[in-house]
């Protein structure tokens, strides 16, 4: 099960490259905001060193109100908003990875499904254009 609901892709470029490539396609698409940077390395070091590890929280706003029009929808504010990962593990490669957006909005279906279907297309390209090999 975790397989379907979170996707991850080895990336070739340097965890830093990585997350800076991101924030440029993410910057490309209409109405993609990056509303913040979780750096877990940093926040996590008092418990113990690891790997460079964030998260990058992401928002479209227009398809935000759309699914938050409805009063019935407003429940899936507990996983909004959507966030990518990227990681290094301990033999330096690197990941991205994100929730199955489109699958999770199957789940609900209705307008949530339709615009988590749209919101899933322009993360997976997103990932994608990070993850590909140059």
């Amino acid at each position: 099960m975790p397989s379907l609901i979170l996707i991850k892709h080895r990336s070739n470029r340097g965890y830093e490259d990585a997350v800076a490539m991101l924030s440029d396609c993410l910057q490309k698409k209409q109405d993609w905001w990056m509303l913040k940077f979780n750096d877990y390395q940093e926040s996590t070091a008092s418990f113990g060193a690891m790997e460079r590890v964030c998260s990058v929280s992401v928002c479209n706003p227009r398809h935000a109100a759309h699914i938050l029009a409805n009063d019935a929808n407003r429940g899936v504010t507990a996983f909004m908003p959507l966030a990518i990962g990227v990681y290094e593990d301990k033999k330096g490669q690197v990941f991205v990875s994100q929730l199955n957006v489109r699958l999770l909005g199957m789940m609900f279906g209705g307008t949530i499904a339709e615009v988590m279907g749209m919101a899933g297309r322009d993360l997976n390209g997103v990932v994608a254009s990070v993850a590909a090999k140059q």
